[in-house]
């Protein structure tokens, strides 16, 4: 409510401080409210980091239910400048020795000689036939596996045959080469894969176009305009003396789950062994995510003995619920695989009653990646029954978010709740500033009816003098 600046001034009252006053006390109410959001809003943002930290435990428990996690392996190349290697998650431990013999190439084709490359070469215009396949090398009536077509328009150049090709993305890269000669220009047509399967053959029905293009690489091909400078080969390679081709010098599954790169003939070594480390970085992982759950439940139910105050969500059975629940999924023992059972004791995980947090003893957990590698995978990733400790933990987090999950209940119910104390806040707002109309209004005519007496009284006065100045005449 605004200031009154100017009530009171008649009656010399003290009104605007009376009526300020009565305005605090009117107020209470609304900080009341106002007291009550704020500790709702701090639940709701306690709910918020519950959830952050909840689903980060899912995620963890995501990649220990997904058996691949288990199936890491690591790679080791001997010559490095022979050949790089990536591996995938079906890739086995194994032993290899790799010889590279040849690197597989691409065709490349150049054409004849031309004076002026912006100079018209093309006549009345026509297509570029491009056939592939492998048979075509060997046999001038082969099939193609494709055929792709370039149109050029009329009068085109040599740059305008080189840009239509290009513009036409079919698998071949033109470009101009500048020879230095009197006839410097030279068309050059690349395939963009390698190996054999990716052998073209060119011609035009337009002989402009043909005189300047026409390749076959059958060897009873006859008339050829373009010159094979890099014939089309396929990388081969021998692995544990194992006769490999590649149309690519990118090997895949020739080991199974390895994708060598190639990159120079020569021998080497490969090794592939289980990564443990990688394996124990998503226990690890998972372990150190139920510790933040811990850790945060016990932030967000502190209580200060000493300040008397307590946190977001002191005594709230929801996410005392939660703790628990998540704790009954890890103490049991699980399938192994093989007819048995396993728990988190067995393989390292140790839990401390006092904290309520996990902790990895790293010399157990190896011996028991070592020993049990099929044990370990159940344990966590098992699809049979109610599943793996990963499923069971991520369809509960699932759960909670639900329409009806604990934890989505809980937020709805306090955002229920902020929306009924706006509401309220809005309604006693009306209420105070209708009573502090009547107040101000009351004040008025309180000032207005003294200012009225105080005029009246100023007056009599001043006749009373007057008449005792007369009679003592």
């Amino acid at each position: 409510m605004a200031s009154i600046s100017s009530l009171g001034v008649g009656s010399n009252l003290d009104l605007n401080t009376l009526l300020s006053q009565l305005q605090t006390a009117e107020q209470a109410p609304l900080d009341a409210i106002n007291a009550q959001a704020k500790s709702y809003q701090a639940k709701l943002s306690a709910f918020g980091q519950v959830q952050s930290v909840v689903s980060a435990y899912q995620a963890a428990a995501k990649k220990l239910g997904d058996a691949t996690t288990f199936g890491a392996v690591k790679a080791s190349v001997g010559s490095t400048d022979v050949m790089s290697v990536s591996t995938a998650s079906n890739a086995v431990p194994g032993n290899y020795s790799v010889t590279v013999g040849t690197l597989a190439t691409a065709q490349s084709l150049v054409s004849g000689q031309v004076a002026d490359q912006k100079a018209a070469i093309a006549g009345g215009g026509g297509d570029i036939v491009f056939d592939f396949g492998e048979a075509l090398a060997t046999d001038a009536t082969a099939t193609p596996t494709s055929t792709k077509k370039v149109t050029i328009a009329a009068n085109a150049s040599l740059q305008d045959v080189r840009d239509a090709i290009n513009k036409a993305s079919i698998g071949v890269t033109a470009s101009i080469v500048n020879d230095g000669s009197s006839t410097p220009y030279r068309l050059v047509l690349t395939s963009d894969k390698t190996g054999t399967q990716a052998t073209m053959r060119v011609s035009s029905a337009n002989s402009d176009l043909n005189n300047l293009v026409a390749f076959d690489p059958a060897p009873t091909a006859t008339g050829n305009a373009m010159e094979q400078k890099v014939p089309p080969a396929n990388a081969t390679l021998k692995i544990n003396g194992i006769d490999v081709v590649s149309q690519s010098n990118t090997v895949v599954d020739a080991a199974q789950g390895v994708t060598m790169n190639l990159t120079k003939t020569g021998t080497t070594s490969l090794t592939i062994t289980r990564d443990n480390d990688s394996i124990k970085s998503s226990i690890q992982a998972f372990v150190t995510a139920y510790n933040n759950i811990q850790s945060t439940a016990k932030t967000l139910t502190a209580f200060d003995t000493s300040a008397g105050t307590s946190a977001a969500l002191t005594g709230d059975s929801t996410l005392r619920s939660i703790q628990q629940r998540l704790r009954s999924m890890l103490g049991g023992a699980m399938s192994d695989g093989n007819g048995g059972s396993i728990t988190l004791a067995d393989i390292g995980i140790k839990f401390d009653a006092k904290a309520g947090t996990m902790s990895v003893d790293d010399i157990k957990l190896t011996k028991a990646l070592n020993s049990n590698l099929t044990g370990v995978t159940a344990m966590f990733s098992s699809t049979t029954g109610t599943g793996g400790i990963g499923k069971q933990v991520s369809d509960y987090v699932d759960g909670l978010s639900t329409t009806n999950g604990s934890l989505k209940s809980a937020q709805d119910g306090i955002a229920k709740t902020l929306k009924d104390l706006e509401k309220n806040y809005s309604a006693t707002q009306d209420r105070i500033n209708a009573t502090m109309d009547r107040y101000k209004a009351q004040f008025t005519q309180l000032d207005l009816m003294v200012s009225q007496m105080n005029r009246t009284s100023s007056y009599l006065t001043q006749q009373f003098t007057a008449l005792n100045n007369a009679s003592s005449k």
